[in-house]
């Protein structure tokens, strides 16, 4: 494929999986390559990338196929890179004005951090079998290439569980962060 036309946009706009899958793999590499400009670590540049496909899919209906999709997904990944590394600054500057060493965990915390853990193992459990395979395997550090290779799928399937597992972790947490507080 070498151009994403109207019929396909239209058939995303529309809800179609085999359109979105083939914006998503004409489109994928340029987009992580474009946001690794902007946030310089290939595993950002991945997460990211992954997380404005889940919300295109998502939100396929407000797609506009008359208009520059190369120039709405652009739009997308800049905002994303940009608060994203808004985040990750605030992060550092939260993190860099407390002494680390002098900080040892309540039982009350080590206790919240033990019931976080069981909740998301909760939720990888109540994920399909092989969308939580992937996902345990991802955690243990392998690639996606190397998940891909042992469960004998593709690359880019590994990539789409992993963002749908994401989103589902992010989406439950979301709902259930005042469990924790």
């Amino acid at each position: 494929m070498t151009k994403i036309d109207n019929s396909i946009l239209s058939g995303l706009q529309q809800g179609n999986h085999q359109a979105f899958e083939k914006v998503f793999l004409f489109c994928y590499k340029k987009i992580r390559v474009f946001l690794l400009g902007y946030v310089k670590t290939d595993s950002d540049a991945e997460e990211l990338t992954e997380e404005i496909f889940v919300e295109l899919w998502q939100n396929h209906e407000n797609i506009k196929p008359e208009k520059s999709f190369d120039s709405y997904l652009r739009t997308i990944a800049k905002n994303k890179a940009i608060n994203f590394l808004k985040r990750k600054h605030l992060t550092f500057e939260i993190i860099s004005n407390y002494d680390i060493s002098d900080y040892s965990p309540s039982p009350e915390a080590e206790y919240i951090a033990l019931e976080k853990s069981i909740f998301i193992e909760m939720i990888i459990e109540k994920m399909p079998v092989q969308m939580g395979k992937i996902y345990q395997l991802r955690q243990q550090g392998l690639t996606n290439e190397e998940i891909a290779n042992s469960l004998k799928t593709t690359k880019r399937s590994v990539e789409s569980q992993i963002s749908m597992a994401l989103k589902e972790l992010r989406k439950a947490l979301k709902y259930n962060i005042l469990l924790f507080l």
